[in-house]
Parts: structure tokens; sequence; C-alpha cells
């Protein structure tokens, strides 16, 4: 037998279901003047046309962001389309059951009265399985996200989802209302239908559209070979540092995100990267001209290779103008952006360099 998420928290206990309704994200949903990351009016919706429509012209970025991760951040729960990114089958921590019912991931639970088995769909897996992957199951009104996210190349392999730390071990996850929903889809597709939360499989993952807003008009004046306006679409080549990263920061927190979060988000400058950013002195001299993709190319997966951040750093920061006493040359991004723990909780297994530059001194920074 197959039931939506909302009979799960039916046979919670009260208590647990007050706990619930109070775990709602703490960044509420605002407006914005953005045209990517789920922002869209209806209106907008309706001009998506997809990536497939960027690549005639723009070929290279085309090819090359087509293999990244933030395009492969959005998966239906089926098995063939997670591949090796399936979770293993039966019990999981918090005493939850997880199957397969005709291909699809369920979690398998009883109905209290009679014992017959139920089993409750998840219908979105978020994340591209370089860390961790989190299924929700949908709702008109919302989503439940489940406590436990799966981590396939990680040997502990299920960690609490971040944000859930404080939920009971065996609570079955986080009930989030329609408005957060549809920002955590939007931030993991183009774009999603008016009227329902899963988008077209045509739009999953961080696409074209996520940045350079709605394509349709672009698209159709390219093919008119009508004069190119800006008003077609959204330009970032020649945009500025400031501009950029409220780009990026749509769904990787700006400071104003941040400032109506928790004080531990304030603490995050790893986790809301264009956040940190903004608090850095790099940033705040640099002229509107430092970005996320002074350092990113946004077409491509993040690199590895520390001597290409490291010639970034020395472009700004070399001689003959103000150098670094301690070590001029290398070793500037372990020093000023050390390497930090993405999350409070101890056995999460993901860390990330802290976005805020700065000067450390005895392993603490001097501001």
């Amino acid at each position: 037998m197959r039931v939506p998420f909302h009979f799960l928290i039916g046979v919670l206990s009260l208590g647990l279901l007050l706990v619930l309704a109070a775990c709602n994200p703490q960044v509420p949903e605002k407006k914005s003047t953005l045209t990517g990351g789920g922002w869209m009016s209806n209106s907008a919706q309706n001009n998506f046309v997809g990536n497939t429509a960027c690549a005639p012209c723009h070929a290279k970025n085309f090819g090359s962001h087509q293999r990244t991760r933030h395009m492969q951040t959005l998966h239906d729960t089926m098995r063939s389309d997670l591949g090796e990114n399936a979770p293993p089958t039966g019990m999981i921590p918090g005493e939850i059951k997880l199957g397969w019912l005709e291909e699809e991931l369920v979690i398998i639970t009883s109905e209290k009265d009679t014992g017959e088995e139920i089993n409750v769909p998840l219908d979105l897996a978020f994340g591209s399985g370089k860390t961790g992957i989190t299924y929700i199951a949908l709702e008109p009104s919302g989503c439940l996200e489940m406590r436990q996210s799966y981590f396939p190349h990680n040997k502990q392999k299920w960690v609490v989802t971040p944000g859930q730390e404080n939920l009971a071990a065996t609570t079955v996850g986080q009930v989030h209302d329609l408005a957060s929903t549809q920002r955590c889809i939007g931030c993991h597709s183009v774009t999603k239908p008016a009227g329902q939360l899963k988008p077209d499989r045509s739009f999953y993952g961080v696409g074209c559209e996520s940045c350079h807003g709605a394509g349709a008009r672009h698209v159709a004046a390219r093919e008119a070979k009508t004069p190119f306006t800006r008003e077609e679409i959204v330009v970032l080549r020649e945009a500025g540092g400031e501009k950029i990263n409220q780009v990026c920061g749509s769904c990787h927190r700006t400071a104003e995100d941040v400032s109506r979060m928790g004080a531990s988000a304030k603490k995050s400058t790893g986790r809301f990267q264009p956040y940190g950013l903004s608090l850095s002195r790099c940033f705040k001299e640099s002229k509107d001209k430092l970005s996320c993709t002074t350092c990113h190319n946004p077409h491509e997966d993040a690199s590895t290779d520390q001597k290409q951040y490291e010639k970034t750093c020395l472009s700004c920061h070399s001689a003959p103008q103000k150098t670094c006493p301690v070590n001029p040359k290398e070793k500037c991004v372990s020093c000023h952006m050390p390497t930090r723990p993405l999350s409070p909780n101890p056995n999460f297994p993901i860390k990330m360099a802290d976005h805020f530059i700065r000067v450390f001194k005895g392993g603490k920074p001097t501001r």
C-alpha cells in the first residue's frame, strides 16, 4: 500500500508533531530582483527554455557545465536515476526502514491500528553524490525532509541532515511549508511549472537559466537576428562583484540572508560562501571586482588545484604591492582561508574553506 508522507506525521506523537511544526527554515521567503534560482514569478517561469536551447551558440560553456555537480544536484528517487548513489535498503539510523516499490525509493512503516505495511514514497533526491544526498517526500502543502542524509562515499553512510541535529533521533524528518519547499527545489533546479512543486525533468539541476534568467526572449531575438539588448538575458560577464555574489548567494546565502538566520549561521562563513566573502577586507577594498567567479569558473566544478587559487591571490598581493610577511609566494589559502567543519555535528564528514579571508594567529582569526 502506497500513501503520502503526511501519514508519517499522523502516526507520530503529539509532542513530536509540535516539534516538527516549529522547525521551518530560518530564512523566510523573500522577493528578489534576481531572475535565477527559483525566484521567478509565474509569468517569468513560462519563458524558460532549458539548457539545450543555449547549446548552439554557447557550445563550450554548455558542454563543460553539463558535466558539473551543479547539473547533477537533483534526481528522481527511481533506482535507475540514483544509479551507484542509490542507498541500501533496510533499517537506517532512527529506526527508519527503506525499501523499493516498483523501483521507487520508499519509507516502509506500519499502520498503527492494523499493522498493515505501508509504503511512503520519497519523491526527490537533493545532491550530486559528491558528498551527501538528502531525500524529500512532497505534498501540496510542502515537504518532509529526511533527518538522515546518505553519503555514498563515506564509511558512516548515514549522517544527520544539517539543521536537524536537535530533533529526536527517531524523528523521520523535518516538515517544511510550501514557500520553504519551493525555495529548496528552486535552488536545485532551473525552474518549475506554476501550480506544482516537482519541476519538469528538463529543468533538473542548476542550469544556464538559474543564473542568466529565463531565456525565451534571448533565443527568439537571436533566431530573428535582431540587435542584442541587455533586457534579453542577464549578462554576468561584465558584472561587478556585488551583483555576481548576489546571484550565487540566492542559493548559497548572502549577508542579508544570514542576518535573518540564527546566531550560529553568522559563524558559518565556510558553508555560506558569498556571505563569508562579503565580510572580507579583500572584497571590501576590491572596488567591486572580487567575486565568487574570481576564483571559480561557474561552468566547471570547483578546482582542487591550490596553485590556481594562489595565482589569483598573488595577482593582487605581489610586489611592488603589499605582500604577506609570512609567505609571500604560496600557501595563501591554507593560511587565510583554513578548512573548517561545515556543521557543528562532529560526525558530519564535510569540511570547506573559510571564505571570510583574514589573518589568523595561533589558529584563531584576528577579526
